[in-house]
């Protein structure tokens, strides 16, 4: 091939040529239009690379989606104000931070950083640079009143969508932080993460239908479960009136550390409940033989489940309840009891093995030894145990046995749960499915210390204030969550799963020129290739109406 100008009309032109040999003679087999100067001029200046670059897109698409059809970037507008700036509105910075946490980007310093490696720079343009000041001074604009407000405002929007509670579900965690220095919240107490060292935080959970959080509490961690529901009892229902729900219609479901006479009354004086009952007021009802059992069925796991119906005053209050078996649940605290024994006979043996020693070393008290033995019993099991500390002849001695009769009481409860209510017309399975409510809220609970989801840990805040906006954040974007799960409409699809797939679902900016996008005109935004599974949580939630224009 070569190139041949030709002049036509005193103008020339350049062409690209090719001829061949073909039966001896030499024949133009192309001839190809490349343009006037001028054109090849355009063309090799305009010869710059395609490029690709990627977003992160399915969370800030799907968040945002689910923030606007609860109503909480209307209500995070109207309730937290700001100057007349240029810039994200306060709803953006505040969903910016429950969506950079369920990204990883924990820290809002850092937080900038994330929003240019996602999509929400082409959906939301700040005219400045974000800055880690105004992420705080919007956190201090949530106060606790302005947080009913909010949860107010998406409760009726919810219920709008029919998503209308009919039953409550509470309980409470804690997680450790390193706030030394902190005001009133961070306090010790029992940690759930075994963090005895470090200070805590409580937060109190209310969840409705379709697990949908109702209400959060942040509280001292060293307050009692009871104390805490006793002070939120007429909170709750103050709320279920705020938004025109009938408290007599409603059942709240909580767990027995919450019981007390007074709780239990006050309570019944304005909704149903269903609770459970300690295991030390269950000792005569736990020996009511499994074949006495009337009602069987099958439960989610496909476990046989049997039920008795009992009766009685408990917490002052005339009730009713079942006694739940489950036997495979039995089956699995008897292997755990009988490997546990074992390991607790195996420590014994060995503290004992070290009383009769002597040589250089601090000499070991009868308290000391006692706190031994207690450390080698699991909480659970200390209670079936008699052991006692004696001298003899300057000698300490170990007198430890395991108590039959407790061992009994023991072997005869397992598998079995008391559960009691004040609504005396319903089955034993009706019963035991609404205490079984508690696990999708015990679940949100771990999901909520789950790093890879919205984890309330760590918070990089100190001041009461701040730490209750933290957790009403987290919260809210466990709200998010499960309003998607409710969208997509997958009973089997979890929410550790669901964030599996947004992940999957990243935007692509095809464009050429410089290295840094500096114009939209001309580039072309593509989703990437994702699995089945992700197109189809795409499609159910109809995310392409998130793809920049």
């Amino acid at each position: 091939m070569h190139f041949k100008i030709k002049t036509i009309n005193n103008r020339k032109y350049l062409y690209i040529i090719k001829n061949e040999r073909v039966n001896g003679k030499v024949v133009q087999t192309i001839q190809k239009y490349v343009g006037s100067a001028d054109k090849v001029y355009q063309l090799i200046i305009s010869n710059k690379p395609t490029r690709i670059a990627s977003y992160s897109f399915g969370k800030p698409a799907a968040f945002i989606k689910a923030a606007e059809e609860t109503g909480l970037i209307e209500s995070l507008n109207k309730h937290v104000n700001r100057k007349k700036i240029d810039g994200l509105t306060p709803a953006q910075y505040l969903l910016l931070i429950i969506i950079g946490r369920s990204e990883h980007a924990l820290s809002r310093n850092v937080l900038d950083e994330y929003f240019k490696r996602s999509s929400l720079q082409f959906v939301w343009a700040p005219k400045y640079k974000l800055s880690s000041q105004n992420f705080l001074n919007y956190m201090a604009k949530l106060d606790e009143d302005t947080i009913r407000r909010i949860e107010l405002d998406v409760s009726r929007t919810l219920i709008k969508k029919g998503l209308k509670p009919t039953r409550l579900i509470f309980d409470t965690t804690n997680f450790y932080t390193h706030i030394e220095h902190g005001e009133t919240l961070p306090q010790k107490g029992s940690s759930k993460d075994k963090r005895y060292d470090k200070n805590l935080i409580g937060v109190g959970l209310i969840a409705s239908d379709h697990n949908i959080p109702f209400q959060s509490i942040t509280y001292p961690a060293n307050k009692h479960d009871a104390l805490l529901f006793s002070e939120l009892i007429d909170d709750i229902c103050e709320r279920l009136q705020d938004i025109n729900i009938a408290t007599e219609n409603i059942t709240i479901i909580f767990d027995r550390g919450m019981n007390s006479s007074d709780n239990i009354k006050r309570v019944i004086g304005n909704m149903h409940i269903v609770g459970s009952l300690p295991a030390s007021m269950c000792r005569d009802l736990f020996r009511i033989p499994v074949s006495e059992f009337g009602e069987t069925w099958k439960n989610a796991s496909s476990h046989i489940i049997k039920a008795h119906f009992v009766s009685g005053n408990w917490y002052e209050c005339e009730l009713v309840g079942i006694i739940r078996y489950n036997d495979a649940t039995k089956r699995k605290n008897l292997v755990e009891w009988y490997r546990n024994k074992q390991k607790i006979y195996t420590k014994i043996d060995d503290i004992r093995s070290k009383l009769g020693r002597t040589g250089r070393g601090r000499k070991l008290t009868a308290k000391g030894l006692v706190n031994r033995v207690v450390d080698a019993i699991p909480k659970q099991y200390r209670g079936l145990f008699d052991y006692s500390v004696v001298e003899v002849d300057g000698k300490l001695q170990l007198n430890f046995e395991l108590n039959e009769n407790r061992e009994h009481d023991y072997l005869a409860a397992m598998g079995k749960t008391v559960i009691i209510t004040d609504m005396k017309n319903l089955t034993g399975q009706q019963i035991a499915e609404t205490y079984d409510a508690r696990n999708q809220i015990e679940t949100d609970i771990k999901w909520l210390k789950n790093s890879l989801l919205i984890p309330l840990k760590p918070a990089y805040v100190r001041k009461d204030l701040k730490i209750r906006a933290h957790v009403f954040l987290c919260v809210m974007g466990l709200l998010l969550y499960n309003y998607l799960l409710y969208l997509i409409g997958n009973e089997v699809l979890s929410m550790e799963r669901l964030a599996y797939h947004l992940d999957q679902m990243r935007l692509g900016l095809v464009y050429t020129g410089d290295e840094k996008v500096k114009s939209l005109r001309g580039a072309e935004f593509v989703i990437e290739d994702m699995s089945r599974d992700a197109a189809e949580v795409f499609s159910k939630l109809n995310l392409d109406k998130y793809i920049p224009a």
